[in-house]
């Protein structure tokens, strides 16, 4: 069996975990992008404690993580990353096997309601969502810190490990939005160079490494990561967090609550 045989037949017998193609995957249906995790499953349980130890700013009030829900990819879209990420992992040996893969933060703008309820998992064409434009077709280096002039390692695609440092770019446009929105991304690390200095005019990281690790240190408080081409990176999961509105009292059943009687209509 040739290589080329052997590599793409591993592929069909075992898809990505984020593939449309893979069969854990059916239930959310081929159009569904979102597929929302149950509350009690191991990976809610596991995506959420990354979302709480990363929230490290001690002056933000912590948040609930009311909902999750998983980013399913066509496997046109999710290739180039999983080749990508092969040949990282063949420079650099990693122990995870997958190029050093991280799961990293990104806020961005939201202009619709996506996540806000289980229903609400159509991707909108509003052209300052820059939310479901990621998810989409992921994220377009060009466009990225478009909202930003300061960029502090150059312009990339910049992560994190610190949920409530992703949160400060966290916006809601719609008025009528209620939860916030957070990316979760799989990141191929590989051999990051270390920063801690401001170095804007970067426009990749030096040879023999595959991005750049902003330090604690003397111009940041918390780090992050920057990666220079669209293939590093795809959104994995879409964490929905923040207070729940309280519901505004039924005037007519608190008056029969209280009387224990009905009203007359």
């Amino acid at each position: 069996m040739s290589t080329l045989y052997k590599d793409e037949w591993v592929k069909l017998a075992h898809p990505d975990e984020f593939s449309f193609d893979n069969p854990a995957n059916t239930l959310g249906g081929r159009r569904n992008r979102l597929v929302r995790l149950d509350r009690d499953s191991p990976r809610f349980s596991e995506i959420e404690q990354l979302f709480i130890s990363g929230w490290r700013h001690r002056k933000k009030v912590k948040a609930e993580v009311q909902s999750i829900f998983k980013v399913l990819w066509p496997e046109p879209v999710l290739e180039p990353y999983l080749t990508y990420r092969a040949q990282v992992q063949a420079s650099v040996r990693a122990k995870d096997k997958r190029g050093n893969e991280k799961l990293l933060f990104h806020g961005t703008n939201r202009a619709c309601l996506l996540g806000e309820s289980s229903g609400c998992v159509v991707l909108c064409g509003l052209k300052q969502c820059y939310l479901c434009s990621i998810l989409r077709s992921s994220f377009d280096v060009s466009k990225c810190g478009s909202k930003n002039a300061f960029k502090r390692f150059g312009h990339g695609i910049y992560t994190s490990s610190c949920s409530s440092k992703a949160d400060d770019y966290v916006s809601n446009i719609s008025e009528s939005a209620s939860m916030r929105v957070m990316l979760i991304n799989r990141v191929v690390v590989g051999k990051p160079y270390k920063r801690y200095r401001n170095s804007p005019d970067v426009v990749a990281p030096p040879d023999g490494y595959d991005s750049i690790a902003g330090e604690i240190g003397w111009d940041l408080n918390y780090e992050e990561t920057v990666t220079y081409h669209n293939d590093t990176v795809r959104p994995a999961y879409l964490v929905v967090y923040g207070n729940k509105p309280q519901a505004v009292p039924n005037l007519r059943a608190f008056v029969q609550t209280m009387f224990k009687t009905p009203l007359v209509s």
